[in-house]
């Protein structure tokens, strides 16, 4: 087994191993659907400033944690995904790049470094006869050179991401948000979800001249993502209701 030291933790991945020519060299896998279904019960995952604009027509784009790191919300409690269906996500629902690298990621070892590592628990692995083998006489497959691709393009488009919230905290845009809905009863005020956002007022009250170069570096762009993705919270209240409706009723059904 390999003795490279890991650093940090790496969310969603149960037991990151580095990825090893001789250790792995059995190892197989099998795309069936499982690994996403696997870490797809979550309610919110870190996303990149580059899928922004796609991820808005689905999902609320926030900032959180002491990075204030963008997020995309997923569902309105732990554990829930309001858009998966049978362990899948919908057809047609944009699937943040965060999950897709799954079961492969980078993790470092204490250094600036990054090693590939596997999540060895992810469903998908197997030894045997079946399934993409990973190394081919000591050497990545297609396959794996695919995903470590993937994971390059991912750490470059992570950086530029954080360097974007560098820039929103630099010009000091961003403050806590409440998204609030009506409580069953119709009139009490139900706070869903507190968070970090871009102001509005504080974004149109920046100097032209910064304003213009956070035009041009893409920067606003972004930015009318993000607050244009907001008004999906009213879209996740909707799936949480009917979803609890659906509850209800199959509950009474088998009542």
């Amino acid at each position: 087994m390999s003795t490279i030291e890991l650093a940090g933790s790496q969310y969603l991945y149960a037991k990151p191993e580095a990825l090893h020519s001789q250790d792995h060299a059995e190892l197989k896998y099998v795309d069936d659907g499982q690994p996403l279904a696997k870490v797809g019960a979550v309610n919110a995952v870190p996303l990149l400033v580059g899928e922004f604009v796609q991820a808005m027509h689905y999902f609320p784009i926030v900032f959180g944690g002491p990075e204030k790191t963008p997020m995309a919300i997923l569902g309105l409690k732990e554990g829930q995904n309001l858009f998966l269906k049978d362990g899948r996500f919908e057809a047609g629902v944009y699937v943040p790049a965060y999950l897709r690298r799954y079961p492969f990621t980078l993790a470092g070892t204490g250094t600036d470094n990054f090693v590939v590592c596997i999540d060895r628990e992810a469903p998908g692995f197997v030894e045997g006869e079946e399934g993409t083998p990973l190394f081919e006489e000591g050497e990545p497959t297609d396959f794996t050179k695919n995903a470590i691709n993937f994971l390059n393009e991912f750490e470059a488009e992570r950086k530029r991401s954080a360097q974007f919230v560098e820039q929103l905290i630099e010009a000091d845009l961003l403050e806590v948000k409440h998204t609030l809905a009506l409580s069953g009863d119709g009139e009490q005020r139900e706070v869903i979800a507190d968070y970090y956002g871009v102001s509005e007022e504080k974004l149109r009250a920046l100097p032209d001249a910064q304003l213009a170069e956070m035009v041009r570096q893409g920067v606003v762009t972004a930015v009318d993502a993000h607050l244009l993705s907001l008004k999906q919270w009213d879209v996740l209240i909707a799936r949480r209701d009917a979803v609890a409706k659906e509850d209800v009723e199959q509950f009474e059904f088998n009542d």
